[in-house]
């Protein structure tokens, strides 16, 4: 994705170009330029070109185990994610005999990884011991031990301010997973405290169904884990995830590198089509509404870059939308949005992305039913 901006004139056009190349922003800021040559006729012409920073998002491959998944996915291991010396691990009593036969001169390991001969003792002997993960790979490593071997023997994660999880290898290549990052792009977000080390995702919405879809993603692709809720009567109820998964998903949407803002990643672009309906699934039952009378659904956003990127998506599973407009209300933000009109594209919408919204699905129905 790129964009060009071009301008023709007998005057210096750099500075239309540079408005033009702000306008421009975010579909691009690893490569830009201007280039002023005297073409023909002699009229000077200002060229603009800004080039999409791919490498700036996240490339889940980079996060994927060699291995696959129970159900033959291929996985992603959390361990790549998370910074190591901030995170401690129950190992399995296994691996703590694997350990105990490797270590032959405990002194000299002690000096070379810096730890105490007291914790020692309990990584390798006491049960259910939180060791630092950096320091088992450090030890791995003194004593020959792949790493495939102590991820394997890895039961639980956690900081030290957060409750642990179980999994460590995640499966992206999911719908529930593609649900889940639409809902933190849409009613959710993260908030974070970083230091204190904490990445807290959390959701809001009014719809139980919705609250309790999240649930059910979250646990079938994170794994058993601990979700924090509590019911709020004006502005919806709110879960709330434990730091670890805030962490990977904050990692995963390029929180860091957005200046926490709200986009949608790169690799999303890249899926499979089937994954973005249920990410577009997911935003739509969040941030739209259904004009029955105006045959037409709406999303709304203040964050113009974000919907430009949901527009997208939509364009990539062939569904048709009207232009991005700004709305300037009365003592409110600005928003911006474009709607899905025409018996068509609503039809493709609803055989393509649809709502788990129990009203909206319902109005959908009846929207598409007055065109018959």
């Amino acid at each position: 994705m790129c964009g060009i901006i071009g301008y023709k004139c007998k005057k210096n056009g750099c500075e239309v170009v540079l408005n033009g190349l702000k306008d421009l922003e975010y579909r691009g800021y690893d490569s830009w330029g201007i280039d002023t040559h005297n073409l023909i006729s002699d009229i000077n012409k200002n060229f603009g070109h800004v080039r999409w920073a791919s490498e700036n998002f996240i490339n889940h491959t980079n996060f994927c185990n060699s291995k696959h998944s129970k159900d033959g996915n291929e996985g992603m291991n959390i361990l790549n994610l998370i910074t190591k010396e901030n995170y401690y691990a129950q190992t399995s009593k296994y691996f703590q005999n694997i350990l105990n036969e490797k270590i032959i001169n405990k002194q000299e390991l002690l000096e070379k990884i810096n730890i105490s001969r007291k914790t020692l003792y309990r990584i390798t002997k006491k049960e259910n011991y939180w060791c630092n993960i950096q320091i088992l790979f450090d030890l791995i490593k003194l004593l020959s031990i792949s790493e495939d071997e102590l991820i394997k023997n890895i039961q639980k994660i956690k900081t030290k301010n957060s409750f642990p999880i179980i999994i460590t290898e995640l499966n992206i290549n999911s719908n529930e997973f593609f649900r889940i990052l639409g809902h933190i792009l849409g009613d959710g977000g993260i908030h974070v405290i970083e230091s204190e080390g904490k990445y807290r995702a959390f959701y809001v919405n009014n719809e139980q169904q919705l609250l309790d879809s999240f649930c059910n993603d979250t646990k079938k692709a994170f794994g058993e884990l601990k979700i924090y809720s509590r019911k709020r009567i004006e502005h919806g109820d709110e879960i709330w995830l434990p730091s670890t998964v805030g962490f990977t998903l904050y990692k995963l949407l390029n929180y860091q590198e957005l200046n926490k803002k709200k986009r949608v990643p790169q690799f999303v672009f890249n899926s499979d089509k089937k994954y973005i309906c249920q990410f577009l699934q997911a935003i739509f039952d969040d941030e739209s509404t259904i004009s029955v009378d105006k045959h037409m659904i709406v999303i709304s956003l203040g964050n113009k870059f974000l919907l430009e990127d949901i527009r997208n998506l939509m364009l990539s599973v062939d569904i048709n939308c009207n232009p991005i407009y700004k709305i300037v209300p009365k003592n409110r933000s600005i928003m911006y949005q474009f709607s899905v009109t025409s018996k068509d594209n609503l039809q493709k919408f609803r055989e393509k992305v649809n709502f788990l919204h129990p009203l909206k699905r319902k109005k959908l129905n009846i929207l598409i039913n007055k065109y018959r």
